[in-house]
């Protein structure tokens, strides 16, 4: 009796993979209703994956209305040192629009690199802001924010007075290695209106720290090498006014 039971429950599931021509084994039989349900959640996982791209450049909003990736932006000559021009990059700033370091050129930039977690960045911040409201018609700063999500790091900056700095988001702290970036934070770099890093400071600032930093950047001389081929041309000028006067000094022998 309990096998003709059993033959009566087996019959319905027999018919059904009769009529769809597939043949179960015990096992897959009683797991293959999970089996199904795991093998749709991987179909929607590798569906986000392909729309996200999330292993991918991640790109922001050029001025023209076209996509760019963001990240560092080969610059001759440049390296994160004093008396170097500062590596050029592009990243997006909280609505998604391009904005790249040379934007920039012709005043002097604050770049300053910074976290939600970070205590010290949080300190130093305010005197950032006044520093940027005090100087706004030759000082620009660069607030990039280091490993966290553009909303976390608006939420963040968004609940505080910051009106007069730029944010930036370098998620995948691909800029921060191009500037060869210790881990702790606040890091900041002072750069002059030629592009050429002034100042390195690790730690937080206070307000007079920065201003003078700020000044010293302001008033630093072209360290281009137009001022070098100027300076030859002085020389050879000199040079020939020189040898003039000397002709000169023998004809009146």
């Amino acid at each position: 009796m309990a096998k003709k039971k059993r033959a009566a429950r087996r019959a319905p599931q027999a018919r059904a993979q009769a009529r769809s021509g597939l043949a179960l084994p015990g096992f897959l039989r009683r797991h293959a209703r999970p089996f199904v349900g795991g093998s749709l959640l991987a179909v929607i996982l590798a569906a986000i994956l392909l729309l996200t791209n999330p292993f991918g450049p991640e790109t922001a909003l050029d001025a023209s209305g076209e996509r760019v990736n963001t990240g560092p932006i080969d610059t001759p000559g440049a390296a994160p040192r004093i008396g170097r021009p500062a590596p050029n990059f592009v990243l997006a700033d909280y609505d998604g629009n391009a904005v790249r370091l040379s934007d920039f050129e012709g005043k002097v930039v604050f770049l300053n690199f910074w976290a939600t977690w970070c205590t010290a960045c949080e300190a130093e911040m305010p005197d950032m802001e006044r520093l940027a409201a005090k100087y706004a018609d030759d000082l620009v700063v660069v607030a990039v924010n280091r490993g966290e999500s553009r909303g976390k790091a608006k939420n963040w900056s968004d609940a505080r007075d910051l009106e007069s700095l730029v944010f930036l988001v370098d998620q995948r702290e691909s800029i921060s290695g191009t500037y060869s970036l210790p881990n702790g934070m606040p890091q900041s770099l002072f750069i002059d209106r030629q592009g050429f890093i002034t100042a390195k400071i690790g730690g937080a600032q206070t307000f007079a720290t920065m201003e003078q930093n700020y000044r010293d950047a302001a008033r630093r001389p072209d360290p281009t090498p137009d001022s070098a081929a100027l300076r030859a041309a002085r020389r050879s000028v000199a040079a020939v006014a020189a040898a003039a006067a000397a002709r000169r000094g023998r004809r009146r022998r």
